[in-house]
C-alpha cells in the first residue's frame, strides 16, 4: 500500500482488517458476563485499540524509511523488541488458526446434521484453506472487498431476522464479576493494526490518521454491539442438557451462529453458518499467508532458503495438530491469541515504541491526546488484562 490513499479508503481497510472471525466468539464468551459487562469491555478495549493505532502511526511518521511492525520494533527497541514483536505475531496467528480450524470442524458438523464428524470437518476445512494459502492468494486478494461486503450483508440479514426473537430478561442478566474474563477474546476481535504503517505512509495528510484510527475501530465496535445484542438477547446463557445455549456452545467450541441458528431456525441456520464459514475461511487464509510470508522473510534474513511446500506445512501442521487434539478450542484459542499475542504486538510494544520515539527527538510530531501519562494508562490496561488472564489460566 505505497500509493496515496484517501481517508475513507483508510477507514475501510482498517475496519475490514479488524472485522473477522473474532465476532463469532464474542457472544459465546459473553455467556459468563451477560450483555452489559460485554458492552463495557468492548468500549474499554476499543478505546485502547484506538490509542494503539495512533501510537503505531506516530512512530511510523517519525521514523525514516519504509517500516512495518517488526522493523519498527527493531528500530526503536532493538533486537529484543524485534524478537518480542515476532513472538507476539506468531502467538496471535497460530492461536487464530487453531480457533478457525476448530470452528470449521464444528460448522461442518452442524451443517451436515452430525453426518460429518468434527475431526473430519477440521481436516476438510484445513485442506481447502491451506490449498488457497499455498496457491491462490492472488485470486483471494482480488475478491477480498467483495467477500467482506458479502459478510456484512449476511450478518445484517441475520441480525434483522433475529430481532423479533430477542427476550428482555436475557438482555438484563448480568455477572459483572466475570467481566475481565472476556478481555482476551475482545482484544482479539479488535486486532487489525498491522495495516496502520501502510495507511499512515499512504495518506496525503498524515494528520488524518487520527480519524482513521477512530472510525476504523468505531465501525467494528458498532457491529460488535449490535451482534452481541441480538445473540445474547435471543440465545439463553444456560439451558437444559441437549438444548442450545451460549454456555453449551462455549464448552463445545462452537461459533455463535450455531446456537443462534438452532434457536431462531429458518434461514438463519443457513445464512448464519454461511457467514461463519466466510469469515473464518477468509481470516484463516489471510493469517496463514501472513505467517507464511513472515517465515520466508526470516529465512531470507538468515540467508537460508525454505521451499514453498515446507513453509506451508510449517504454517498449517502445528495449528491442525492442536485443533484435532482439542476440537472444542475455538473460544479458548482466540482468548489466548488475543491476550498474549495481541496484547504484546498491538498493546505493549506500540506504547514502548512511541515512548522511545519521543525520547529520541524533542521536536516530534505527536498524534495522540491525553498528555504524557496516557501511554502509561494504555500500557497498564493491557498489562492488567494479561496478568489477570494469566492468573485465571493458572488457577
Amino acid at each position: 500500500m505505497t500509493d496515496e490513499i484517501s481517508t475513507l479508503k483508510g477507514v475501510f481497510v482498517f475496519s475490514a482488517t479488524i472485522i473477522g472471525a473474532g465476532i463469532l466468539a464474542l457472544p459465546v464468551a459473553g455467556a459468563t458476563t451477560g450483555l452489559f459487562p460485554m458492552l463495557l469491555i468492548l468500549l474499554v478495549v476499543g478505546a485502547v485499540s484506538v490509542f494503539s493505532a495512533l501510537y503505531i502511526a506516530e512512530t511510523v511518521v517519525n521514523t525514516t524509511g519504509d517500516h512495518h511492525l517488526p522493523s519498527l520494533a527493531k528500530e526503536h527497541l532493538g533486537g529484543f523488541g524485534f524478537a518480542a514483536m515476532i513472538i507476539g505475531i506468531i502467538i496471535y496467528i497460530y492461536g487464530a488458526l487453531v480457533g478457525y480450524l476448530a470452528a470449521g470442524g464444528q460448522l461442518f458438523y452442524s451443517l451436515s446434521n452430525g453426518k460429518i464428524p468434527v475431526s473430519a470437518g477440521i481436516l476438510i476445512y484445513c485442506a481447502a484453506g491451506s490449498f488457497i494459502v499455498h496457491f491462490g492468494l492472488k485470486i483471494m486478494s482480488r475478491v477480498e472487498t467483495y467477500l467482506f461486503s458479502a459478510m456484512l450483508i449476511l450478518i445484517g440479514i441475520v441480525i434483522t431476522l433475529t430481532l423479533p426473537n430477542i427476550e428482555i430478561p436475557l438482555l438484563l442478566e448480568t455477572h459483572w464479576n466475570d467481566t475481565p474474563n472476556v478481555f482476551g477474546v475482545v482484544l482479539f476481535a479488535y486486532v487489525g493494526h498491522s495495516v496502520i504503517p501502510s495507511i499512515a505512509r499512504g495518506l496525503k495528510k498524515q494528520g488524518n490518521i487520527n480519524r482513521i484510527s477512530i472510525w476504523g475501530v468505531l465501525i467494528p465496535l458498532l457491529l460488535y454491539v449490535a451482534w452481541c445484542f441480538v445473540v445474547i438477547g435471543a440465545v439463553p446463557k444456560t439451558a437444559l442438557e441437549g438444548w442450545p445455549s451460549l454456555a453449551s456452545a462455549k464448552i463445545a467450541g462452537q461459533p455463535a451462529t450455531i446456537p443462534l441458528g438452532l434457536i431462531v431456525g429458518g434461514s438463519v441456520i443457513i445464512l448464519g453458518n454461511l457467514f461463519a464459514v466466510l469469515s473464518t475461511m477468509t481470516s484463516y487464509i489471510g493469517f496463514g499467508f501472513s505467517l507464511k510470508e513472515a517465515y520466508v522473510d526470516v529465512a531470507d534474513v538468515m540467508h537460508q532458503k525454505i521451499s514453498p511446500p515446507a513453509v506451508t506445512l510449517l504454517v498449517v501442521i502445528p495449528p491442525l495438530s492442536m485443533a484435532l487434539f482439542k476440537p472444542e478450542a475455538f473460544v479458548g484459542a482466540l482468548n489466548i491469541a488475543g491476550t498474549y499475542g495481541g496484547g504484546l504486538f498491538v498493546g505493549i510494544l506500540p506504547v514502548l515504541m512511541v515512548l522511545n520515539s519521543r525520547k529520541k527527538a524533542a521536536a516530534i510530531k505527536q498524534m495522540t491526546w491525553g498528555g504524557k501519562w496516557m501511554p502509561y494508562i494504555v500500557l497498564s490496561i493491557y498489562l492488567i488484562g494479561m496478568i489477570y488472564s494469566t492468573i485465571k489460566l493458572i488457577s
